[in-house]
């Protein structure tokens, strides 16, 4: 049974600890302020397309599609698997997959959004969000969601190469904040 004095004192933590929660969801919403959202990010200045841009200029949105592209390579191949660990990947496979974001072949350094739409990140660099194009599809017509890049994580972390364990070796975690919404934390600040 608790006296006067006693539920008094308790009465006082709880305050405390309502007013150190308050303090720490202003300073919380204060550091969001500094949240940069972007379509690209750029290692050195801005980067040199918009977010509305509709190509590269190195490319003709008028170039004539279609048709066949032969490619010659040395060597052979036991597997049409570009992640796996062991054994002979065909060449240019890469081709057949959409990543998070692109880079552009007249600036160095800047990656653009590609299967994600924009980007979200605070001032030390300490974690990113990727926001997904809606539209951005499987090649069967299924959306792609935030659990697709999650699951494609964890699956190169456990069963690729030991390339993307070295490669991405400074992220912590990565969680679905919403379908269209995953964050990446990193260990560090400095990569």
């Amino acid at each position: 049974m608790l006296t006067r004095n006693s539920s008094a004192k308790g009465t006082h933590h709880y305050i405390i600890i309502i007013i150190g929660l308050f303090y720490g969801a202003l300073t919380h919403a204060a550091s969001e302020n500094n949240i940069h959202h972007t379509h690209a990010l750029a290692m050195h200045g801005a980067a040199k397309y918009n977010a509305d841009f509709s190509h590269f200029d190195y490319a003709s949105p008028l170039a004539i599609k279609g048709g066949k592209l032969r490619l010659g390579s040395q060597g052979s191949f036991d597997s049409l698997n570009p992640f796996i660990a062991k054994g002979n990947s065909e060449n240019n496979l890469g081709w057949m997959y959409d990543t998070l974001l692109t880079s552009s072949k007249d600036e160095p350094f800047t990656e653009y959004g590609l299967v994600a739409e924009s980007i979200e990140y605070p001032e030390d660099r300490s974690w990113v969000v990727f926001n997904l194009r809606k539209e951005a599809r499987f090649h069967d017509n299924h959306p792609i969601t935030a659990e697709d890049v999650k699951f494609t994580f964890d699956q190169l972390m456990e069963h690729g190469n030991p390339f993307y364990q070295s490669y991405y070796g400074e992220v912590k975690s990565v969680k679905v904040l919403t379908p269209l919404q995953v964050r990446f934390d990193f260990k560090t600040g400095t990569n």
